[in-house]
Order: C-alpha cells, then structure tokens, then sequence
C-alpha cells in the first residue's frame, strides 16, 4: 500500500495498493506453479517487471502539480491509476512462464472523494468492467536473465460519466522486454515498452470532446540502469509519446504549425543513493530509502518543440529538475 502526501493542495491520497494472496504448488512432470489471485487499483501495479507502466522508468516522478507534463498518454498508463478497482488471478510456471487476467471497474464519485483522489480528474467512468491482460516469458542464467512480454487492456468509457451518451471503446496493446545482470558488486538493466492504442470515440465526438471519429497513439519508453553495491544508482531515459492530431481532443495542444498534436518526447537522468538497500538501521532493519535527483529534459511538448502553446511557450521551457525521498517498510 503507498499514501502519497502532495504539498500542492495539500492533499494526502492512496495510491498504488496491491493486495494478494499467493501459494506454490509442484505440477506432474516437475512443474513448479506459483498462483494467486490480485486485487488492486491500478492495471500493471501487480506487474513482476520493471516495464509495465505503474512500476516503469522514472520510478519516482514529479506529477502534473509539481511540473508540466505532456497532456497525452495512454490508457493504460495511468490514466485511471488509484480509480479503479481489479481482483484475477495469475500463474508463474517454473520461473518462467507468467499469465493473469484481471477485470477492473471504476469508484463512484463518493468513494473517489473518501480516498482523497478529485472525482473530475478525469471524470470519465469504465461502462461494465474493463479487461486486463498479461503473459511474460523469462530465461534465466546465472547472474542474467531476459524477459519477453505483452500486456494489453479494453474499456467501455463513458466520457465524463456521462452513462448516457454513446462510449468510447479504447484498446492498448503492448509488448515489452527487460534485460538483467545482477553481480554481487555491479547490476545492470535494459528495459523496453511499446503501447499501441486505439481509441473508437463514439461518446467523445458526440459530446464535442473529440474533432475525429477514431484516434491512435502510440508510446515507447527505452531506459538502462546500472547499480553498484545496491546503493548507487544511474539511470537514463527515452521516452516518445505520438499519434493523430485531434484538436478538441488535446486542447493543450495549440501549436499554429501542428494544432491538436499529443506529440511529446524527451530524456529522463536519475541518480539516486539508497543507503540501507543491503540492510537497514539496527532498530528497523527493514526500512528502506531512496534519496535521489532526476531532470527531465524535452525535445518536444504537447506538438512542438517550440510555440507548443501558441504563446511562444517551447518544449525546454518544461524541463525539471526534481529531487526526492522515497521510503518504503
């Protein structure tokens, strides 16, 4: 379970909580099956892997209240992340082979105000329950190890709760890929994710909320990390959101030359120190930190790399520096 506390507005939310039971069991054969099932509130939060997008690089990020970020993104990255509640279940066979499959559906009003979270951001309710989906392959040996997977999620979404109104149907599929060496001394990571979206906006254009009829975009993120003694970390970013221009859809979006683009693209560097990863202090030894510094820098922002906002406003003008605790018990 993590709460995070948010000095802009001074609100204290729940955030990523996933709860499970799991237990292990030896197959005819020599199978080795560990399964359980999952209740969360977040798709991809339960995820083993560094590449789904709940647990993805930038691990700790400054959100939309602390720094502009790009208005487009994915379903299934985050967009109904601490709004939605899941129960599946999985199974992880021999180490290797890992499935789930979960169905989510979205809090009502009152229940998003009790956890903190502001019911209009975004007002858009799951119409039914939306279906979530996982299968991963890893081989390891030695101290290395790569993982093949694919993940993907559909919903019925009313826009703007509006139960009424026709729904849109959006569809994300994605594949991704992490690769490991793990030393007593050095770690290394490579990881990779493509999202493909499509976006049928029945109930958005209807509403005027949408200028097209159906919609796609597309996002990839590429990072490596190395880690030495567990303590110090390093780790750079890519990160490339784009797709179809839909003025209404991406309002922010107000470049004169590229008006309506979700386009976004730019580098993320952390370094972060976390000095009890090996073992915590004598009267809690299970306590955990991560003191770090991350920049993000952007090549292009909501369409453009310059006059993105039809203010003269460029893409650079958003890069941050941010510095953070993360602490975890």
């Amino acid at each position: 379970m993590q709460g995070t506390y948010e000095r802009p507005g001074s609100s204290y939310f729940l955030d990523n909580t996933d709860i499970r039971y799991a237990s292990k069991i030896k197959l005819g054969g020599g199978t080795d099956l560990v399964y359980g099932v999952t209740a969360n509130n977040n798709p991809t939060v339960q995820d083993p892997w560094n590449t789904t997008p709940a647990w993805s690089f930038p691990f700790v990020a400054a959100s939309d209240e602390l720094a502009p970020t790009p208005s487009a993104g994915t379903m299934i990255e985050g967009t109904f992340a601490g709004r939605v509640a899941g129960s599946g279940f999985y199974l992880f066979a021999n180490d290797k082979l890992y499935l789930e499959g979960t169905a989510y559906g979205t809090f009502d009003t009152k229940t998003l105000e009790a956890l903190g979270l502001d019911p209009t951001d975004p007002a858009s309710r799951f119409d039914g329950l939306a279906p979530y989906w996982r299968a991963a392959y890893e081989q390891d040996w030695g101290n290395y190890s790569l993982m093949f997977g694919t993940f993907g999620m559909f919903a019925n979404v009313a826009p703007i709760g509006n139960q009424s109104a026709p729904t849109d149907k959006i569809a994300d599929v994605g594949g991704d890929t992490q690769f490991q060496y793990i030393g007593g001394v050095h770690g290394l990571t490579a990881r990779l994710s493509y999202i493909f979206e499509h976006e049928k906006l029945d109930g958005s254009q209807a509403l005027g909320l949408a200028s097209n009829s159906s919609d796609r975009l597309q996002s990839l993120k590429i990072s490596g990390s190395y880690v030495y003694n567990g303590v110090v970390s390093f780790t750079a970013g890519y990160f490339n959101i784009w797709g179809n221009a839909d003025p209404l859809l991406y309002g922010d979006s107000l470049s004169p030359t590229n008006l309506g683009s979700p386009n976004s693209n730019g580098w993320v560097f952390d370094v972060a120190w976390l000095p009890w990863s090996n073992r915590g202090p004598s009267i809690y030894p299970w306590f955990n930190m991560r003191l770090g510094a991350s920049f993000t820098l952007y090549n292009q922002f909501n369409g453009a790399s310059s006059n993105y906002n039809g203010a003269f406003r460029s893409a650079s003008d958003n890069n941050t520096t941010f510095l953070y605790a993360w602490m975890a018990f």
